[in-house]
């Protein structure tokens, strides 16, 4: 099952295309922001390495990550004119992170010059939109082991650490997957003392795979 909220690859088609019409190319250090809350959307960015997150901010404060997008993927997709709501999202470097950087208010020409990447943006969109709805169910309907092993076993899958490490605090955990630390930190503790895991500080390590498959949904 793909991770609905881990996006790459999409765009790989596209890198020598990406590398040879105008672009920049910036590198992140882990947990640096790409942009920030409020900022203006007005770039976009192909992932070379690395892993990137994106987040919304609730006029509460609280942030929400949504989305992870890796290697191969272009982030935020093409969109023309400007969206209010994009000024509360932001991206941040889950690792080092290097990308090709363009201005979106150019990138339609691009878009539609080239009729393959014209239907690589709307095949991503229809993804993105399916798979948004698929975790909405996924987060209205599985219990709280569910989620953080969902999201555990998910991302192993999609990211190939071979070192099976999860590089998140168990405070992005919970505003990730929609709990409280405190149940957080019971989850993880079950799992612990079960040796499932091993918690270091900002950073978990799966020891057992097949254990944290079986806590996922039936339809992982």
């Amino acid at each position: 099952m793909e991770l609905q909220y881990y996006f790459s690859d999409d765009f790989s088609a596209f890198e020598e295309y990406f590398s040879e019409i105008k672009h920049s190319v910036r590198r992140y250090k882990k947990n640096e922001p790409v942009n920030g809350f409020g900022e203006p959307m007005d770039e976009m960015y192909y992932i070379i390495s690395g892993t990137m997150a994106g987040s919304f901010i609730h006029e509460s404060g609280n942030i929400k990550t949504s989305s992870f997008y890796g290697k191969g993927y272009l982030a935020p997709l093409y969109f023309p004119g400007e969206i209010e709501m994009m000024k509360s999202f932001a991206f941040t470097a889950v690792t080092d992170l290097e990308v090709y950087v363009f201005k979106r208010n150019t990138f339609d020409q691009y878009v539609n010059s080239n009729p393959k990447l014209n239907i690589a943006m709307y095949s991503a969109y229809i993804k993105l939109v399916s798979l948004n709805g698929q975790e909405l169910a996924n987060q209205l309907f599985s219990t709280g082991m569910e989620k953080i092993c969902n999201f555990f076993y998910i991302y192993l899958k999609n990211t190939n650490d071979h070192e099976n490490r999860i590089p998140f605090s168990q405070h992005n955990i919970a505003e990730f997957v929609g709990l409280n630390r405190a149940n957080v930190a019971k989850y993880l503790k079950v799992l612990r003392d079960e040796e499932v895991i091993d918690t270091q500080r900002n950073q978990i390590i799966v020891v057992n795979m097949e254990k944290i498959r079986r806590y996922c949904s039936k339809n992982i």
